[in-house]
């Protein structure tokens, strides 16, 4: 059976090591700092609670942080990884830019250790229809066939590192940033003349554009405080490529204001509510 590790177990975290335990896989995380809901949550879902001396034992490890901590989970682990003599693939799946993603595989590559970057696009759902993907590169194909084996929806992008954290940084780009834009229209609106104007012209002319803000908007706010960090590794991304990255530098400072400023949220709320 293969024997897999899903830290940390946050909403994503959980879908994922839900999925692979459906699949038939062994799946464990840890539950330091986690709080008891979350140890029951997990466990009814036939997750269980390990070491990190028991984590390292595993045949693949799954990363799933917010991307502040992507390095340090990786530091973490990497002297345990050292110390066993068939070390898990440290898969890093987190929202980072493609340079973060290869400066933290060339930690595992200094010691020897397998690496792969890898990047999940949708939502935190274990069943049904619209389960995350996840697009893994810098390896061979042998890993994504094995997640996929267990009911994963993985898929190899290719031998290059990066590639598979360039993709969900075009795509969070494009999604997120679309938020951030709306968000920040929305607060520019908020007085209530101006924004039953401003309503009133996109449900005649935008209707698409307004339905998915209204869908969308009210369930990022309890992501903010991870997106934030999220925009800086996609600004990253583009001046990387030449590209200039103060419009995801200001969305990374919108979505830190969203995450602790209650005002603000309300005013998005009347947008997307009309309350």
């Amino acid at each position: 059976m293969t024997r897999i590790a899903v830290v940390s177990i946050g909403k994503m975290g959980e879908a994922i090591a839900r999925r692979l335990v459906m699949g038939g896989a062994e799946v464990m995380t840890s539950f330091e700092g986690r709080s008891e809901a979350t140890r029951a949550r997990a466990e009814a879902g036939g997750i269980t609670g390990a070491s990190e001396a028991e984590i390292a034992g595993a045949d693949i490890f799954l990363s799933i942080v917010p991307p502040s901590t992507a390095r340090a989970m990786a530091e973490r682990y990497l002297p345990l990884f050292a110390a066993q003599a068939h070390p898990p693939v440290y898969v890093d799946c987190n929202a980072i830019a493609p340079d973060t993603s290869r400066e933290i595989g060339a930690l595992f590559a200094a010691e020897g250790l397998p690496f792969a970057d890898g990047g999940i696009i949708g939502g935190p759902k274990w069943e049904g229809p619209g389960l995350p993907r996840l697009y893994v590169s810098g390896t061979g194909p042998e890993l994504a066939e094995t997640l996929a084996g267990h009911g994963l929806d993985c898929r190899h992008l290719s031998d290059m590192p990066g590639e598979a954290s360039e993709l969900k940084m075009s795509y969070a780009g494009l999604t997120k940033g679309f938020q951030a834009l709306g968000a920040t229209m929305a607060l520019a609106a908020d007085r209530p003349a101006l924004r039953e104007r401003l309503l009133a012209e996109l449900e005649g002319s935008q209707p698409m554009l307004y339905g998915w803000l209204s869908r969308m908007l009210p369930g990022m706010y309890a992501k903010a405080y991870r997106w934030e960090g999220e925009m800086e590794e996609i600004a990253a991304f583009l001046a990387s490529r030449g590209l200039d990255p103060r419009f995801f530098e200001a969305a990374a400072a919108l979505y830190g204001q969203i995450a602790t400023d209650e005002e603000k949220v309300a005013a998005i709320d009347r947008f997307v509510t009309r309350r």
